[in-house]
């Protein structure tokens, strides 16, 4: 019993010491965060911790997206798959792998939909492979397109309103999206060649709810950073459901008959946070000289590697 005891308040006081140095960091974090995000020119979201104990805020303006919003403090970053289905381990610590059978959460691809995702090489992920030997589009400066500005560093956006549109405006790499929203259908995709960030209709379905319809988005574009595929039969249905004045929930479904045996959803009631109006974006976008730069540095080093 002795011998338990001093086992049991050797541990306990482990406990307390990771535990306040923990919030001490915790702590820290979240006053850097509020630092950085009170500078007038190139905020920074804050971190989750800065949410806590607010007071209870207002409701919802009615049939109302617009402000700035910060998906950064609930992890929006999606380094390597959408927030429902990653395809890592958080570290990067498994690699090279030639499917994702060893993932915790499996999307349901089809035979053709694994076919087309052994073709992309990732650079994260338990399939990442070398920098000189990964294939991701955007290293070669396409655009990322459509949904995978959803599925990867959703940190901070905004809603802005013109009378028959929506517009959604990106701090990654400054994209942008137009949403429609006078009734119009979507286009016949067989007039209607296919784009990058595809084509956009919404509505609202209640005074706080938002649903948006994308298709004709082309195959060029990977879903997310893992290099998940799509063909261009894709449908994304978004949810933007607006929670109170300050809370935005979003949820992503993916339709793609071609590659996925089912719809799946990438991001479900993901909650975003709204920020003062004052706040300016970073500018945050590819640089095709500095990753080229980076890629001969690395990729040469990778290569000698695979070469040993």
């Amino acid at each position: 019993m002795l011998r338990h005891s001093i086992f049991s308040t050797s541990a306990l006081l482990v406990a307390l010491v990771f535990s306040t140095a923990l919030h001490a960091q915790q702590q820290q974090s979240k006053e850097v965060a509020e630092a950085l995000a009170k500078r007038q020119w190139n905020n920074s979201p804050p971190v989750k911790a800065a949410y806590a104990n607010r007071p209870t805020p207002r409701l919802a303006p009615k049939r109302d997206l617009s402000g700035i919003w910060n998906g950064f403090a609930e992890g929006g970053t999606e380094a390597t798959g959408p927030y429902e289905y990653p395809a890592g381990d958080n570290g990067n610590q498994i690699s090279g792998r030639e499917d994702e059978s060893t993932v915790t959460k499996q999307l349901p691809y089809t035979a053709a939909g694994l076919a087309a995702l052994k073709k992309n090489k990732p650079g994260v992920g338990v399939r990442s492979v070398d920098v000189a030997l990964a294939n991701d589009p955007v290293d070669k400066g396409n655009p990322q397109g459509f949904p995978r500005m959803l599925f990867y560093e959703l940190r901070v956006m905004e809603w802005t309103r013109f009378k028959d549109q929506w517009v959604y405006l990106d701090e990654f790499m400054q994209n942008y999206r137009t949403i429609w929203a006078d009734g119009r259908p979507l286009p016949d995709l067989n007039e209607a060649e296919s784009r990058w960030f595809g084509y956009s209709v919404g509505k609202w379905t209640d005074d706080y709810t938002f649903e948006i319809d994308t298709i004709g988005v082309n195959d060029k574009t990977w879903l997310d950073n893992a290099g998940r595929p799509h063909s261009e039969g894709l449908k994304v249905h978004e949810i933007w459901h607006r929670v109170d004045d300050e809370t935005m929930q979003l949820t992503v479904t993916v339709d793609d008959p071609k590659y996925y045996s089912k719809q799946w959803t990438g991001l479900n009631k993901f909650v975003l946070h709204r920020l003062p109006d004052t706040f300016d974006m970073e500018e945050f976008i590819y640089n095709g000289l500095e990753s080229a730069q980076y890629d001969d540095l690395l990729g040469t080093k990778a290569v000698i590697g695979v070469g040993k």
